[in-house]
């Protein structure tokens, strides 16, 4: 468990073996999986260990091993990244009879099912209300007067609304142990049965996730239908990422992050839902790791190209997606439900129930999504989004000119417009910014207008600050190399605004005509193109 050193280490062993398992990191734990006994005194860990290492390994020969499948091509691969453990599996594990299926094949597929309906108008009974609530905290339940008005409280939200534009809206507030959460589950799951429209119950925090879906088993006991009925929604950046990962499996990673690519490659072909953060990872495997590749093996950069990835129909992302359209309660976070909003995604299937529970923190999430930022990493970022990889940078992100190479080619004012925009976007903060400025030498008018703020900043800061970090000051009575700069910012950045602007309205005019080389998958990923070209557009 400790990624300095060098050696035999026994979690790794058990990410191998037992991928998608819960494993406490210490010796009780490991005994518990082992099925020997745990130490009782420090002295008897060292030949605990030898027998832990000698029961994880006799796993292998039993029959009732149930992540038999792909150990042993994983092991071969293992083998020539030289992991300390692959001798030892190597000669345990039998070449199967049959090849072993590819992970990349093995998958299950996401299939586009019929659009799920509106949901109907109901009104909710008020004592079909409490006993909803009485059936999900059991009969053997203390009784609560204060969790029986709060469930009546809260169906006032699931009423038939009174006016256009005007959600009904209930701001309901308990001490602590009142039973909140099944307060407003008994309202929210009974308006979801009636009305054939799924509720969205949205966190702040993991853990409050993490116990919804435990109440959830209250809702519908049998597992397959719970399944089906309730769902975790979190931001791209939790899933695993299937076309970074054949990326590191095919030589991205060296080193011991290959060992980590492989060991989450076995994981994921047994993983529920794919979450590399609050899921069946452990997580303490990427801590194994002194270099932690985990972070690339996640869409955290705004890569996805969604329909055009060959691993479209097989992604956990949109697999999660697709499950909560028919999902009766959806368990989502503050910054999903505002990104949703604020990008206009899945409008077809957006709700019109939700549940903000710790609501004290949406104003910070609204924020961060709703609030616009002119900083380096901003126009960065913004500049390879619309230019792609420079200075044979590694990575597979591909500017609008490849991404979009089809609509240029068929609409000419289309690919006038997508030249327009990667002329304008050389004006951006580009590689070794921060640098330059640093250095006096800023390159371009957005670095100009970066260099003037970070001079003033640092003119004007009273504190220190931590190393230059959390310096600001107010915007008052600006000097004159600030104001000189703004202008040429301005126009650099408007003359970016109008060719993306002119790109979006042609891609919505191929989209309505329909051409005869737009299939399925090309529909989709010139629809995503809309979607990201209107938000950076307006931002």
């Amino acid at each position: 468990g400790y990624a300095d050193l060098s050696g035999l280490d026994l979690l790794e062993l058990f990410a191998f073996l037992c991928p998608a398992r819960f494993m406490v990191p210490t010796p009780r734990g490991l005994a518990r999986v082992a099925g020997i006994d745990a130490p009782e005194e420090d002295s008897a860990i060292a030949p605990f260990l030898r027998d832990a290492t000698d029961a994880l390994l006799g796993m292998i020969e039993g029959d009732d091993w149930p992540e038999r499948e792909g150990a042993w091509t994983a092991a071969q691969s293992l083998f020539r990244l030289r992991w300390t453990w692959a001798p030892l599996l190597v000669d345990r594990l039998p070449k199967p009879s049959v090849a072993e299926r590819w992970l990349y094949t093995k998958l299950p597929e996401w299939s586009e099912g019929a659009p799920r309906p509106a949901p109907r108008t109901v009104s909710l009974d008020a004592d079909r209300t409490q006993e909803r609530l009485a059936a999900l905290t059991g009969s053997t339940a203390e009784q609560r007067p204060g969790q029986r008005a709060y469930a009546q409280a809260a169906r006032e939200a699931f009423g038939p609304r009174m006016t256009q534009g005007a959600p009904n809206m209930v701001l309901a507030e308990a001490g602590t142990g009142i039973g909140k959460t099944l307060g407003y589950l008994a309202p929210a799951s009974l308006w979801a049965e009636q009305a054939g429209g799924a509720v969205w119950v949205s966190t702040f925090t993991k853990a409050l996730q993490r116990q919804l879906g435990q109440e959830s088993a209250r809702l519908f006991p049998d597992a397959t239908v719970r399944k089906a009925k309730v769902v975790t929604r979190k931001g791209r950046e939790n899933y695993l990422c299937l076309l970074n990962l054949e990326d590191a499996l095919q030589g991205g990673f060296a080193g011991r992050a290959a060992i980590l690519a492989q060991l989450v490659a076995r994981w994921a072909g047994y993983t529920a839902d794919g979450d590399m953060v609050g899921g069946d990872l452990p997580g303490w495997l990427t801590t194994l790791f002194r270099r932690n590749g985990s972070t690339a093996l996640t869409d955290r950069r705004g890569e996805c190209v969604y329909a055009g990835c060959p691993h479209y129909r097989k992604c956990f992302i949109e697999r999660a997606a697709r499950a909560s359209a028919d999902a009766d309660l959806v368990i989502a976070n503050h910054a999903l439900v505002m990104v949703n909003a604020a990008r206009g995604r899945e409008q077809t299937t957006r709700p019109t129930r939700y549940v903000f529970d710790e609501g004290h923190h949406i104003f910070d999430a609204a924020d961060a999504m709703f609030s616009t930022a002119l900083t380096g990493a901003e126009t960065i970022e913004l500049r390879r989004w619309v230019i792609g990889p420079e200075s044979g940078g590694r990575g597979r992100r591909r500017g609008l000119a490849a991404r979009l190479s089809d609509v240029a080619s068929y609409d000419e004012a289309g690919g006038r417009a997508i030249t327009d925009a990667v002329v304008a976007a050389h004006a951006l903060a580009s590689d070794g910014w921060l640098q330059r400025l640093g250095e006096g030498a800023p390159f371009g008018p957005v670095e100009a207008l970066l260099a003037a703020v970070r001079g003033l900043t640092y003119a004007r800061a009273e504190t220190e600050g931590d190393a230059g970090y959390g310096l600001e000051t107010e915007l008052a009575e600006p000097d004159s190399t600030l104001i000189e700069a703004a202008a040429p910012a301005a126009e650099a950045l408007d003359a970016l605004v109008r060719p993306l602007v002119a790109l979006g309205r042609r891609l919505e005019a191929v989209l309505e005509e329909g051409p005869d080389w737009m299939d399925g998958p090309a529909r989709a990923r010139i629809e995503g193109a809309v979607a990201s070209v209107a938000w950076r557009a307006d931002t």
